[in-house]
């Protein structure tokens, strides 16, 4: 803006000129084609004029109105400023947005859902970013391949086929036979091979119990609880004694649940056959011999038992 005294014109907006030459003693209004009010500048004979009143006024997006009129044969020229826009252009290179706080990118899709960032190599569409379900929601993928992100009520991640803008119902893959995610961590259960209550897995638990009964020397097992399920495995060593107690095993992991209270399997203790019953709602077991009658104490006096069962939890 060479010639020109004051502040030139801001480089960076559009910049629309228009000139006018006085045509009577003391014009002060110019009529333009338009600009915004605030994003005007206005010089008289090549010297800047200061705005809000001062030099001149421009607050009907109009005209231009001079504090005090023009002579004959002065040139009045108003620059007006208008947002800068950038239309269908391509850019070579890294673009780098940057801005200290807030959204340093918008991008408005307007009026429909779909793609609203197209993500290309070597011209090719390699994905997008987008909206569905009428804008509410966000999507990320390729194809029928992508991941719909539904908050405010649902919060979830639902498989979204971006084509269609629509869900991909059980028929997206999490992982592969060799590409295998690590771990799952779950504060919930799982639904496998179904979406009824039948098929949710709440639990799953492993662990160690001690075995606890009257004159036992030692005593250890294990126990792998799969929902409501639970099945266990020991082993107990009994003192010597005469008591004509019933062996009473207690000390399970978890309660046994009403009913039949349990599953009853038979194994051997020196070559005798027993059954262990679990009672509801109680953690413990009593053992019987295949014949019907009780274990008793006596009779598992110095000897070891190894036992191993099945029983629904409460």
């Amino acid at each position: 803006m060479s010639g020109y005294i004051g502040t030139a014109p801001v480089p960076q907006a559009v910049q629309r000129r228009q000139s006018f030459t006085a045509t009577g003693s003391a014009q002060t209004t110019f009529a333009t084609v338009g600009y915004t009010v605030g994003f005007v500048d206005v010089y008289l004979n090549g010297v800047h004029l200061l705005g809000d009143g001062t030099d001149y006024t421009a607050s009907n997006g109009s005209d231009i109105v001079l504090t005090a009129g023009a002579s004959a044969g002065d040139v009045v020229e108003v620059i007006s400023f208008e947002t800068f826009e950038v239309a269908s252009q391509t850019f070579t290179g890294t673009t780098t947005v940057t801005k200290s706080s807030g959204a340093p990118l918008v991008a408005n899709r307007q009026v429909d859902d779909g793609s609203i960032i197209d993500l290309r190599k070597d011209g090719s569409t390699v994905g997008s970013i987008g909206s569905n379900t009428s804008g509410s929601r966000l999507h990320i993928g390729k194809d029928n391949v992508a991941l719909s992100f539904a908050a405010g009520g649902a919060n979830a991640i639902i498989p979204w086929d971006s084509t269609a803008n629509a869900v991909e119902d059980a028929a997206l893959s999490l992982g592969g036979s060799t590409a295998r995610f690590k771990d799952a961590y779950l504060s919930g259960g799982v639904y496998l091979g179904g979406t009824g209550s039948a098929n949710y897995l709440s639990d799953y638990e492993e662990g160690t119990w001690t075995p606890t009964a009257s004159y036992l020397s030692s005593s250890d097992g294990s126990y792998t609880k799969i929902g409501d399920l639970v099945y266990v495995e020991g082993s107990v060593t009994f003192g010597s004694t005469s008591s004509t107690q019933q062996v009473i095993i207690g000390g399970l992991p978890m309660a046994a649940s009403g009913g039949r209270g349990g599953l009853y399997i038979r194994y051997t203790n020196v070559g005798y056959a027993f059954s262990m019953h679990v009672s509801a709602p109680t953690t413990t077991f009593a053992l019987y011999w295949v014949s019907g009658g009780p274990v008793l104490l006596s009779s598992a006096s110095t000897k070891r038992i190894d036992f191993a069962g099945v029983y629904k939890s409460a």
